[in-house]
């Protein structure tokens, strides 16, 4: 293993989402303490936008480790929105909820759910429970579902939204939302991530590096490199972490312990190009009339901070 050479136990550059890694730089912690006050108190509806790679899965799996530590909160999470109709999608937002909305074959429409779901959120308050579902590639969301969201987001009492939602999505997500006024009005929360400072890029790549047991007195990256990487990147944490890792392994070809700018601009054209802005929003080809039929989401507690779904 590249990382070997430069004696490291583990791959400081995984594309994982070990909440060991997650560096946080003061914009995010903003953006994170305000996307977790939001949910937590139930404002309602949060959007996350920004680009593919530039952190938004990371900062709201941070946001649910916030959300889950209050005992009084409980989160679901949806992975992929692209459901075939109305009943699929409320199905699975119970599901993720950990309710089971469908008692019998004739209850399992679209009206029948959402009535299920409604007196069970209804029910919540007499343990005060606020419940936080966060949708992530969220500008698959197609209409019937952003209204299906509205509607959920009507119920409340008069201190607080009964279900606080956190969509987020790459800048699609906000021309979906601008079409759609009547959810438009009820965002609380609108949070518009940035890529990385030049000065964050090295200090992420630095954290990173010593969470995966770097004890050197110098990084491998010296202020050039840590540069040529960020300006390859655009800034981009996803992207910058694959050019890392990639220059780390061509220099270890070269038997060399740090790294060169010719090790960046190699490590270039070992990593696939970023998505053109016109290949769309479906990166996981799921807008296929032919797809499988999404099933209702299986919750599962699997890390002490996160609740997930499959």
């Amino acid at each position: 293993m590249y990382y070997a050479a430069f004696g490291l136990p583990r791959d400081p550059f995984m594309d994982t989402a070990d909440p060991s890694y997650y560096y946080e730089t003061i914009a995010c912690a903003n953006g994170r303490r305000r996307l977790a006050e939001c949910m937590i108190s139930g404002r309602g509806l949060a959007a996350v936008i920004g680009p593919i790679g530039v952190g938004k899965t990371t900062l709201c799996n941070a946001v649910q480790q916030d959300v889950l530590g209050v005992p009084t909160c409980q989160a679901g999470l949806i992975l992929d929105p692209t459901f075939d109709d109305e009943a699929a999608f409320v199905g699975a937002i119970g599901t993720s909820l950990g309710f089971d909305l469908v008692d019998a074959p004739e209850r399992s429409g679209a009206h029948a759910l959402k009535d299920r779901l409604k007196h069970a959120l209804f029910a919540s308050l007499r343990d005060g429970i606020q419940y936080v579902l966060f949708i992530d590639e969220a500008q698959l969301l197609p209409e019937p579902q952003l209204e299906t969201l509205r509607c959920l987001l009507n119920y409340q009492v008069d201190e607080r939204k009964l279900l606080a939602v956190a969509l987020s999505g790459q800048p699609e997500l906000a021309q979906h939302l601008a079409r759609h006024a009547g959810l438009t009005d009820r965002i609380a929360l609108w949070l518009e991530l940035e890529p990385l400072a030049e000065s964050e890029a090295a200090a992420l790549l630095d954290h990173r590096l010593r969470v995966a047991g770097f004890s050197g007195a110098r990084s491998p990256f010296s202020p050039e490199t840590a540069s040529a990487a960020w300006r390859i990147a655009r800034g981009l944490p996803r992207r910058l972490t694959a050019i890392a890792r990639g220059a780390m392994e061509v220099a270890s070809e070269r038997g060399s312990g740090e790294v060169s700018v010719a090790d960046v601009e190699t490590a270039r054209r070992r990593v696939p190009p970023e998505p053109s802005p016109e290949s769309g929003s479906d990166p996981h080809g799921m807008a296929d009339s032919g797809r499988a039929e999404a099933r209702p989401l299986q919750i599962q507690r699997r890390w002490p901070w996160m609740w997930f779904a499959r």
